[in-house]
């Protein structure tokens, strides 16, 4: 069982005397990173990571265990978490759409969960020196630690951005695409506050025995003095609303390297091809697996499925011998091939299948995968059921829909465009270069 350390009492005097030998450090620097320990998350910092030590950084990455074969390279030194999955997975349940009693539910949940892992990662960050902290926007316990460090801290968000003016300007699209909320079921701000200020102010109070600066958007997104967004300008909503302070540097895209001992990695033959996989979290989906399975029983086409790792393939019952199941399979080099992707609309998948150009059939779970799912439809690049509710026909149905009309695919091919243009790690260095100068920690 988890047990939380306790907070050093001497913590501040000793953050001070820290602070005074890092003065004078020559650029480049040390570096902490803190991922939030899923592999949607560390994926797209794997190329940002490289740049960083190419460059000369020495780079401290926490992470867990599973995840450190993806980042050990020359200049980077692995830290891990340890045993806190458990903790970062427990949940709570929501029942309200209501944007108060959503923060009342949450910001006490995620402020524990960090303060936890403050304490628990203190004294080995002290240890590590570092000169500044980027952390996962999942990660607040880098923006805590970097505030006792007195170090600058910069966030990077692994989907769509998501910022104040956003809220306030499209107060609509926040309470629908982020809280599942019905607009029409919202009583609208009254008091002439700003929407974001009038979610700011309850949640400072509940903050408040945590003594940290944390805000509304702390609970959803990231909002630091440099965030670097993965995802292009073009697939960002609203991305007018977003100053310099915010860096769409686009996705990282996986190489076969990368891939490697990742399971399938091509299929033989001239085929339609339809890969199916519901990403690596919220994959728990027999039923939808079974109606995967019923809506393509008796086609013509190539199924390729990956289940992950909670079902055994023994559970899906009798299989058609065009279908092959795999807990997992080698991504990439499968969308090289595939004619229609169904899937759960996460970030990485859906920017993997536009750079390409194969459309998609979404099914979102949870979290960011309901905006980026809309977004997709959005482009014209796929578009999206409920995989609760819909039919075995139906899934069929919406299928045969994205493979017959090229529209779908052309939009992926626009949208892939882009990705290819993005400069990605190399300006995302950049920019924290020009930032910590700025900031007067990096010499010219």
């Amino acid at each position: 069982m988890y047990k939380e350390p306790p907070f050093p009492s001497d913590i501040f005097e000793r953050s001070e005397a820290f602070y005074s030998t890092r003065k004078g450090r020559e650029a480049m620097g040390r570096v902490v990173v803190f991922s939030y320990p899923y592999f949607g998350h560390v994926n797209p910092t794997i190329g940002l990571v490289r740049e960083l030590a190419a460059r000369g950084e020495e780079v401290y990455y926490y992470t867990i265990e599973p995840y450190m074969k993806y980042i050990s390279m020359k200049g980077v030194f692995c830290r891990s978490y340890g045993d806190v999955l458990k903790e970062l997975e427990e949940e709570i349940t929501i029942t309200t759409t209501e944007p108060l009693d959503v923060l009342r539910h949450i910001v006490p949940h995620k402020l524990d969960k960090h303060k936890r892992m403050s304490n628990l990662l203190i004294e080995r960050v002290m240890a590590d020196d570092p000169d500044y902290i980027i952390r996962d926007c999942e990660a607040y316990w880098g923006k805590m630690l970097g505030t006792i460090l007195d170090v600058p801290v910069i966030c990077y968000i692994t989907t769509i951005a998501l910022s104040e003016a956003m809220m306030d300007q499209q107060p609509e699209f926040f309470l629908k695409n982020v809280l599942g909320s019905r607009t029409d079921s919202f009583t609208p701000v009254t008091s002439g506050l700003r929407f974001s200020e009038y979610l700011n102010q309850y949640t400072r109070e509940l903050s408040q025995p945590y003594k940290v600066d944390f805000k509304a958007i702390d609970a959803f997104s990231g909002a630091d003095d440099l965030n670097l967004v993965f995802t292009t300008p073009e697939f960002q909503p609203f991305g007018e609303y977003f100053g310099p302070d915010y860096v769409f540097i686009g996705p990282v895209i996986r190489t076969d390297e990368d891939e490697e001992d990742e399971g399938l990695a091509q299929v033989a033959g001239s085929y339609t091809l339809i890969y199916i996989s519901m990403g690596t979290v919220y994959n728990e989906c027999l039923s939808f697996y079974k109606k995967c399975i019923e809506a393509f029983r008796t086609s013509n086409y190539r199924i390729i499925m990956s289940i992950g790792m909670r079902i055994h393939p023994d559970e899906l019952g009798d299989l058609p011998a065009h279908f092959t199941v795999q807990p997992r399979v080698a991504q990439n080099r499968i969308l090289r091939q595939a004619d229609v992707f169904i899937t759960h609309g996460g970030h990485n998948s859906v920017n993997e299948a536009l750079y390409h150009h194969v459309p998609m059939v979404l099914f979102p779970q949870a979290a960011d995968q309901f905006v980026v799912s809309g977004r997709v439809e959005h482009i014209g690049a796929g578009i999206s059921g409920d995989s609760r509710t819909c039919s075995a026909e139906e899934i069929a149905s919406m299928t045969l829909q994205v493979l017959d009309n090229p529209s779908y695919r052309q939009a992926c091919q626009r949208a892939g465009a882009f990705i290819r243009q993005t400069k990605g790690p190399q300006l995302a260095v950049d920019r924290i270069s020009a930032h910590l100068k700025g900031a007067g920690l990096w010499e010219e």
